[in-house]
């Protein structure tokens, strides 16, 4: 049986005292939040108070109401959005049409079959 220290393949082991500590993380903050993402920016500025409204309401409640407001004026897409909101989104169901009208046999076989069934007997 080799010794592990006599095996000189691969990369060196660092010095003890500069090696990861049991149960310590290297990087215990983590990655730093990306603050230049429009989405990041978009999620800061809409959780806001918007200056313009009396009652002191976010712009996330203000867009919450007038988006139930058109959905009962009749506006389709913001009904559609007020639903899948609610209820998640309505699956598509329907036929698969191919090019041509001919019917589509599949067939499914399981295992390999034998030359001549009937002789299994």
């Amino acid at each position: 049986m080799k010794d592990k220290k006599a095996d000189n393949r691969g990369r060196p082991l660092p010095p003890v005292e500069g090696r990861w500590k049991k149960g310590v993380s290297g990087n215990p903050h983590g990655r730093p939040k990306k603050q230049d993402s429009l989405t990041s920016l978009l999620r800061d500025e809409i959780a806001k108070i918007c200056p313009a409204d009396r009652e002191k309401r976010t712009w996330k409640e203000l867009i919450v109401r007038a988006t139930l407001q058109l959905a009962m004026k009749g506006n389709s897409t913001a009904l559609k959005e007020v639903w899948e909101r609610l209820d998640g989104k309505i699956l598509q169901t329907g036929k698969v049409q191919l090019g041509n009208e001919e019917p589509v046999t599949i067939k499914v076989v399981y295992g390999e079959r034998e030359a001549n069934p009937s002789a299994a007997s």
